[in-house]
């Protein structure tokens, strides 16, 4: 009777092991999505406010005069990613910059069976222009996104309803080919840059096209080189006063790029933890001209280089330039910012993050203090089941 009522308490243990993973895994994240929960939290200081913050930079307060600190939650993202069907899947991106109300960043569906190695995703989502813009704040290597960003993307970046047809080519190397169509809002920040599409009416759509490519050099060498090019009009937010648009609304826009990433990442990581990773991107941007307005061109770039010195510790440094060429529309400065992040896990990581940015005094003498440094402390802490993002 003894063994009977083990064999009893076995076969009842295996039995409802094997319902849980038949009914209970497979059914439950068939019909549930994989969700995660990301925090971004930064303490620090800088000199005084910057002269434009991406959306979700850090805001630690101050004005052009006064100094800014203290805690912030610079963000914290939601995520749910599922297979809809053998044909569909779907994904959704809420965040919460600087702790001021929910946003959907992304949310989109994705094509998984076209024919002809096609694809296409249609929803509100990051443009596949360049390498920085479609990352999420996670991603970065830096607290701060580059300058270019929100002076020739938009202050969240290039993100909007669209749809996007992209095609893997047959070449002997990965080489994607995208093309875009973005219904992009107008700026309602009367201190952001004059954005470069947002403008014009309803069916001014914003057009892009890219073109990536990703070629394995050897066992540890690797280089990704992208091309980019994007049209629309311009669009700047209405004087609140005057309810009148600034000089720069509604110009025919085009944008030209172009972006460089090589990572050095020895194959025998049993042995040594050493990486290096370097990348750059440069836009250039054309404004045509009007009766009102002489055509115009300005552009800006970045060049980035974090190195890996040991199992969980990466440094890095980073230069921007704004204004080259120069316009009215963009103010010219540089930044010189330098990271350096402590990987505890894959979930959690703290990073010590500096910068001095300097605007160039003949260009506009009316702006006091010409340069400004931010000392920054981040830690972030990410849980739940996160899908890859594109390398």
């Amino acid at each position: 009777m003894f063994r009977s009522f083990l064999w009893l308490i076995c076969f009842g243990m295996s039995f409802s092991s094997f319902a849980q993973e038949v009914v209970g895994n497979h059914g439950t994240q068939t019909m549930n999505p994989d969700v995660s929960i990301i925090f971004d939290g930064v303490a620090g200081w800088w000199q005084h406010r910057p002269l434009s913050l991406a959306g979700d930079d850090p805001n630690l307060e101050g004005t052009s005069t006064t100094h800014g600190g203290g805690l912030t939650l610079q963000e914290a993202e939601i995520s749910f990613s599922s297979i809809i069907d053998p044909y569909l899947r779907g994904d959704l991106f809420l965040t919460i910059p600087n702790g001021e109300g929910l946003e959907v960043e992304e949310g989109f569906i994705t094509t998984t069976t076209l024919p002809l190695d096609l694809q296409i995703k249609a929803g509100k989502f990051r443009s596949n222009l360049g390498r920085q813009n479609g990352q999420h704040l996670h991603m970065q290597d830096f607290v701060r996104r580059p300058l270019l960003n929100q002076n020739f993307l938009g202050v969240d970046g290039l993100s909007a309803p669209g749809v996007q047809l992209s095609w893997l080519s047959p070449l002997p190397f990965y080489s994607v080919l995208a093309l875009e169509a973005f219904a992009v809002k107008q700026s309602e920040d009367t201190d952001a840059p004059v954005q470069t599409f947002g403008g014009g009416g309803r069916d001014d759509v914003t057009m892009t096209a890219t073109w990536k490519n990703f070629f394995e050099l050897d066992e540890s060498r690797s280089l990704g080189l992208g091309f980019n090019f994007a049209q629309g009009r311009s669009s700047t937010a209405i004087d609140p006063t005057t309810l009148i648009r600034p000089v720069g609304y509604g110009q025919k826009t085009k944008l030209y790029g172009a972006d460089l990433y090589f990572k050095y990442k020895p194959a025998n990581t049993a042995q040594s933890y050493t990486s290096v990773a370097w990348q750059t991107e440069y836009f250039q941007r054309h404004f045509d001209g009007d009766d009102t307005i002489a055509g115009q061109n300005d552009g800006g770039l970045y060049t980035q280089v974090v190195c890996q010195f040991a199992r969980r510790w990466y440094v890095g440094a980073r230069i921007d330039f704004l204004g080259i060429p120069k316009s009215q529309f963009v103010l010219p400065s540089q930044r010189y910012s330098s990271s350096l992040t402590f990987a505890a896990t894959e979930f959690s990581r703290f990073r010590i993050y500096g910068e001095d940015e300097v605007v160039t005094a003949n260009d506009y003498p009316q702006i006091s203090p010409l340069s400004s440094m931010a000392v920054l402390l981040q830690f972030e802490v990410s849980y739940g089941v996160h899908g890859a993002h594109p390398f």
